[in-house]
């Protein structure tokens, strides 16, 4: 069977619903929830509902953040590799009335303790994008191509001076498979790897000399798009993680339907890891 293990952020998810519009200085009524997200760990739980046995490494503190992102992260039955950090990471998400974010996110930076954590042998490592932000990234990501099976990376937000440093990054990790969105997609520009794209619309994938688009099915509007990408992610990788490589057009295309299928139901689903239909309960 397919293993894998993730290697990115656990973070305490506060999301906020105002009432209203917000006022400055003003007290806005709001709906506020506490839960576990983080890039890393979304893309964990994700993977583990396929049916797929994952391990997440990630960064957390012994502080009560960290308590609840450990509890809720092992009930999934993901397994846990946690490098201590000195306060959990948390990120607060502004949710508009389209279901729109707006994130301040503090992260808890754990790559130096990397190869000190003994990754666990996997068929496939996905890395988070968050991680090749850190310093010494480029060393990192040398260090995990060497690593036997397939890799993917996950693409993130990516501020306008970090760009070429993660390109750099991105490159000397060498990756199977990258999916991004499609402002990622711009930013980077071409390259020298597999590419799985997305957007409002649906999503495409470039392999080699292959290329397959998929648009997404109608249906209800989004309530909250947290965590909707990384569902998508997992939902690719959940897709191909048995299939022969290259993967050929049609199994790519059924890949990009299931994953733009999960990531539609978790953007219409409140909470980055919210269970969705056809997930195990």
């Amino acid at each position: 069977m397919t293993r894998a293990v993730v290697i990115g952020d656990a973070l305490l998810d506060v999301g906020i619903s105002p009432s209203g519009p917000m006022r400055r200085g003003a007290d806005v009524p709001a709906v506020i929830q506490l839960g576990a997200g983080g890039q890393g760990a979304n893309l964990a739980v994700r993977l583990a509902r396929q049916g797929i046995p994952t391990d997440l490494v990630c960064g957390l503190g012994t502080d009560p953040a960290g308590d609840l992102l450990r509890t809720a992260i092992e009930a999934e039955g993901v397994g846990l590799r946690s490098i201590r950090v000195d306060a959990s990471g948390s990120v607060a998400i502004l949710l508009d009335a389209d279901g729109e974010r707006t994130m301040l996110s503090h992260r808890a930076p754990f790559g130096a303790g990397l190869e000190a954590a003994a990754l666990p042998d996997a068929d496939w490592t996905i890395v988070s994008g968050y991680l090749l932000l850190e310093a010494d990234a480029v060393a990192l990501a040398h260090a995990l191509a060497a690593r036997p099976g397939r890799r993917a990376l996950v693409g993130c937000a990516l501020p306008e001076e970090a760009i070429t440093g993660w390109r750099v990054a991105a490159e000397a990790l060498r990756p199977d498979l990258m999916i991004v969105n499609r402002d990622e997609a711009a930013a980077l520009g071409p390259m020298d790897a597999a590419v799985a794209v997305t957007d409002a619309s649906g999503a495409s994938i470039t392999m080699g000399s292959i290329s397959v688009t998929v648009h997404s099915a109608p249906g209800p509007p989004a309530v909250d798009t947290t965590g909707a990408g990384d569902a998508f992610a997992a939902g690719l990788v959940a897709a191909l993680a048995d299939a022969a490589w290259p993967p050929d057009r049609g199994v790519l295309e059924t890949a990009l339907r299931s994953a733009l299928e999960l990531a539609a139901a978790v953007a219409r689903t409140p909470g980055a890891q919210a269970r969705v239909s056809g997930e195990p309960s």
